[in-house]
């Protein structure tokens, strides 16, 4: 497949797994938002995604209605208690029912917690990490900023990890090579050589501005921006959605099932590009086997 290197695409590619007969189905847990009503509502009326809809259903009908939203060919199931909400959303993705699990009305720990309890068989390898693609104006393709949403600081075992969520992502995304800038590098520590050792078929360099990023290996420029903290991550990738309009298209990554998380404050082009990121990973995971299932 050609790589993928915008928001645009990402939508088209969502649609054309689709239309290949492998729509994804998202459940989402504690569902009585209106941005996330609408948001799944949206991209199911684009015809990506099919969704369930677990929640207080007299709330969720109640929302949709004040806000003009559909609920044509969604499913809702009734749960007032968030938390059991967020247990029978994530048993969905458990027992194979679906392929994507979305935040609604709870704190992200609280579902967090409950994706990687052992009963649900949903842990992978790494630890979770977030990665925000950006589309921003002026770059000719999608920059993934990580993490900027879960470690607060992590140490290399932990930013080994965090590099390995995104280069899972890069795959998803047809990225070959995959260009990785690394923004510290610790005289006490051999990271980057570490990582080229371990990612042989990755270009990665640090430390490096994100200026110096954007024009690595003779101008391709990075696609992924691997940063120190959480502070680093947000604060820059805030700035580019705030003040130059980048489109954003975040995951959480790390589990055997793709975590999509909206804001209020994101654009409904943000939110059915964040849809859209967990459907093609989730559509990568099931057609390479990642995870070894039989």
């Amino acid at each position: 497949m050609e790589p993928i290197v915008s928001s645009d695409q990402l939508i088209e590619q969502a649609t054309s797994i689709a239309n290949a007969g492998r729509r994804k189905t998202v459940a989402v847990a504690a569902a009585q938002d209106a941005d996330v009503i609408g948001a799944v509502a949206s991209a199911r009326a684009d015809g990506y995604i099919n969704g369930t809809l677990v929640g207080d259903e007299a709330e969720i009908r109640s929302l949709a209605e004040q806000n003009d939203v559909s609920l044509e060919g969604l499913t809702v199931i009734d749960e007032t208690d968030v938390f059991k909400a967020a247990h029978k959303a994530v048993s969905l993705a458990a027992e194979g029912k679906a392929d994507l699990v979305m935040k609604g009305f709870l704190p992200t720990s609280g579902l967090l917690k409950v994706v990687l309890d052992k009963q649900y068989g949903l842990r992978g390898h790494n630890t979770l990490s977030h990665c925000a693609l950006l589309d921003i104006p002026g770059y000719h393709k999608m920059l993934n900023f990580t993490d900027g949403g879960m470690l607060v600081k992590p140490d290399a075992s932990q930013k080994m990890q965090v590099l390995d969520n995104s280069l899972l992502v890069a795959s998803a995304l047809g990225l070959e090579p995959p260009r990785v800038a690394v923004t510290q590098v610790h005289e006490s520590d051999n990271f980057v050589e570490d990582a080229r050792k371990q990612y042989g078929l990755a270009v990665i360099d640090g430390p490096l501005t994100l200026h110096e990023a954007t024009r690595m290996d003779n101008g391709a420029g990075a696609d992924i921006f691997l940063v120190d903290s959480i502070e680093e991550g947000n604060v820059v990738a805030k700035s580019l959605i705030n003040f130059a309009d980048a489109v954003f298209s975040g995951v959480i990554v790390g589990a055997r099932i793709p975590v999509s998380l909206v804001s209020r404050t994101d654009s409904v082009k943000n939110k059915k590009s964040s849809l859209a990121i967990a459907c093609v990973l989730a559509d990568y995971y099931a057609q390479n086997n990642v995870w070894g299932e039989a």
